[in-house]
């Protein structure tokens, strides 16, 4: 039973708009057909009511079809004014992020600037250019050579938070551009004492990535004088390092017993992943 009403709504539903057209055809002729016949009882009016019933349909379902037409269009605008407004914001939070970058980037041409300045020697302001990711400990190119008065063996240096450690020296200029040997490489040894207690050592890198030095021919009775975290500057006993430039900080200290100088470690004063300008010393101007 319930099968059979279903199939019956289903016709119903699929030829309903056919029915409509149907019905007001039907109320159509029985208005035609009884127009001007004496007794019967008002036949236009009743054709008229019917046709007015449907015409109250028709328009109603219009009227409903132009509302929801001019929902979808305004939607339509109201996306349209997002995606503008979205892009605007994008606009004003690049913009906002370029200030602090231009800020930040101010900032330290100022630090370089009275950096450059404060030093007591003659120097060049050079703006790394390049590095080689895996071997940071190689080389550092910077943008200035030989036109802006570089020289193989000058000594380079940088400042960090206010710190003023050594970098290293140049080994190769070009023109307009010349390549540093950082301290980090194990083939470059420098000069250097523990700045408190003035003991004399060799610094030399450990040729990898780690960021570490060594310092060494340290006389082992230095142990009980010598601490972590002292500072290791260069000695100056030599023609090229200036002295008591900073280099790094002791880590760790061995005295192993087969030996008669300690095994200390350094952790350099400036972080080379860091390093943006610097500075080239030069003797004179």
């Amino acid at each position: 039973m319930s099968s059979s009403s279903s199939a019956l709504r289903s016709l119903a539903d699929r030829y309903r708009r056919g029915l409509i057209l149907t019905s007001f055809l039907v109320a159509s002729s029985v208005m035609i057909l009884f127009n001007g016949t004496p007794g019967v009882a008002k036949p236009q009016e009743i054709g008229l009511s019917i046709v007015g019933f449907f015409q109250g349909i028709i328009e109603r379902s219009l009227h409903t079809a132009g509302d929801l037409t001019t929902s979808v269009v305004n939607l339509a605008n109201l996306e349209v004014q997002y995606e503008k407004a979205s892009a605007l914001v994008k606009k004003y939070e690049g913009n906002e992020r370029t200030v602090v970058q231009l800020r930040e980037e101010n900032q330290r041409l100022r630090e370089q600037l009275g950096f450059h300045q404060s030093l007591p020697f003659f120097n060049v302001p050079v703006e790394v250019i390049g590095k080689d990711p895996s071997r940071v400990y190689s080389t550092i190119v910077i943008g200035k050579g030989y036109l802006d008065g570089l020289r193989k063996g000058q000594v380079v240096v940088a400042t960090q938070n206010g710190v003023t450690g050594l970098v290293g020296k140049i080994s190769e200029v070009g023109l307009t551009s010349a390549i540093v040997q950082p301290i980090l490489d194990a083939n470059l040894f420098i000069a250097a004492r523990v700045e408190n207690t003035r003991h004399e050592g060799l610094v030399a890198g450990k040729g990898n990535n780690e960021e570490s030095l060594t310092l060494s021919f340290v006389k082992k009775d230095a142990s009980s004088s010598v601490h972590k975290g002292d500072l290791v500057v260069t000695a100056g006993i030599d023609s090229l390092y200036p002295a008591d430039l900073l280099i790094g900080r002791i880590r760790n200290i061995e005295a192993k017993e087969y030996q008669t100088s300690l095994d200390i470690e350094l952790q350099p004063v400036l972080d080379f992943d860091r390093l943006e300008y610097l500075n080239v010393l030069r003797s004179e101007q």
